[in-house]
């Protein structure tokens, strides 16, 4: 049978507009070229902003999407209620080191050395001798309460560089 959508020969037209996790931002502009390339009169727009801003503009109505790495409810000042959660990926976050520091692979122990400040220079963990800089995102990032905390169980964690998207850490 044909689906009713299918039969539908009305030409989508309007605007969109979704805002918020830098994280997902590359996906959703991806999503937005290929949706506005088979429908010619919808232009869609996609901004950054972080998830917070994703979640509290589609709470206000101002965006029609919100980006964000986590869910509603778990984003304070924002009633669940209100919008709905579409799961679309599920992101990995991930340690990376330097090409250039000479280090191939670190176990969880090292890493959690690392990142509580025990280890602070590359030869501890069979590289050059160089100083570790730590780099991570934000702490209002919606991916700074994931990582280092669980890695660290509790762990207080060392002082880091602090960057407000993804694309800058990994920079």
């Amino acid at each position: 049978g044909t689906s009713a959508f299918a039969a539908s020969k009305s030409k989508l037209t309007g605007k969109v507009l979704a805002v918020g996790s830098t994280a997902l931002q590359p996906l959703a502009e991806q999503l937005g070229e290929r949706f506005s390339s088979a429908n010619s009169s919808v232009q869609i727009t996609v901004q950054g902003g972080g998830s917070g801003a994703g979640l509290t503009q589609v709470q206000a109505g101002s965006v029609q999407i919100g980006d964000s790495d986590i869910f509603a409810s778990q984003e304070d000042g924002i009633d669940p209620s209100k919008i709905v959660d579409h799961k679309v990926a599920v992101i990995g976050i991930a340690p990376v080191v330097n090409k250039d520091v000479g280090v191939k692979s670190l176990t969880k122990s090292q890493l959690k050395k690392i990142f509580t400040g025990k280890v602070t220079n590359w030869d501890q963990v069979g590289g050059k001798d160089q100083k570790i800089d730590l780099i991570n995102r934000a702490s209002g990032s919606a991916t700074h309460p994931f990582f280092p905390p669980a890695l660290l169980f509790n762990a207080t964690a060392a002082s880091s560089q602090e960057q407000d998207s993804n694309g800058t850490v990994q920079k």
